[in-house]
């Protein structure tokens, strides 16, 4: 009895010593340092740029479709050519054919009108010095034919002589004058018809610009840069195609 009692106590021992040392004993997963998650920062270059974009759009004929499946694109890279684009290319091919066409050749009507006029003057000037001359006879031959040298008749010639001289100095200073008023017309029509052309020039570069506008219009650009994940085809209206294609955006290629 007395050794049942004594193993019995020291067994209650050995047990309270492994209590007391399994308590002191630090506990591994308790110890464990945690790791450190790094958070994700967006890239501040494109904070609110999609990670994916679906484009839809339609187009003439599937040649139209500039990219594939894979293909990496840049951002304002064409992707496609919407249709109607056949009228303006047409329009913008003429535009550009007048406008490159030299300038008109100038009318010639105030060249033509500056010589009559210097024809005309030149014609006063002779019939003004032939009236002097025919005035200087008359007075002459009248004095002549007061001092009984000459006979009356010869006076009587040269003033009808100074008078037709004087006719036709008049005739030649109407004449300057119908020249000078036709060249004046004709500098101010030519001066008009040269704003009438810079301002028909100016419409085509005008119009020009908005043709060349709509057609830049028609034109599909990848908004970011990425790569083509997927094209399709979804249906064909009225001999135009629709296509969908999701772009894998990237911040660098």
């Amino acid at each position: 009895m007395i050794q049942q009692a004594l193993v019995l106590i020291l067994m209650m021992v050995a047990i309270a010593a492994c209590s007391s040392a399994t308590a002191e004993a630090p506990n591994p997963a308790q110890t464990a340092i945690a790791p450190v998650e790094t958070p994700t920062e967006p890239d501040p270059a494109a904070p609110n740029q999609p990670r994916q974009l679906k484009l839809k759009f339609d187009v003439e004929k599937p040649e139209d479709l500039r990219v594939s499946e894979g293909d990496r694109l840049q951002a304002g890279q064409m992707i496609a050519l919407r249709p109607g684009r056949a009228t303006l290319q047409t329009r913008l091919a003429q535009l550009q054919f007048e406008l490159s066409q030299p300038p008109a050749i100038p009318s010639s009507q105030p060249q033509e009108a500056a010589a009559a006029r210097e024809q005309a003057q030149l014609s006063l000037l002779q019939a003004q010095s032939r009236l002097t001359t025919a005035q200087a006879d008359a007075e002459r031959a009248q004095s002549f034919a007061e001092q009984g040298l000459r006979p009356q008749r010869e006076a009587d010639l040269a003033a009808i002589a100074r008078d037709q001289q004087a006719l036709q100095v008049q005739v030649a200073q109407q004449q300057l004058k119908a020249t000078a008023q036709r060249l004046q017309n004709a500098i101010a029509q030519a001066q008009q018809q040269d704003k009438l052309n810079q301002w028909q020039a100016q419409q085509r570069q005008m119009e020009l610009n908005s043709v060349q506008a709509q057609l830049d219009a028609l034109v599909v650009k990848a908004p970011y840069s990425g790569r083509v994940r997927r094209v399709r085809w979804l249906e064909q209206v009225g001999g135009q195609v629709k296509v969908e294609i999701a772009l894998q955006i990237t911040s660098s290629l």
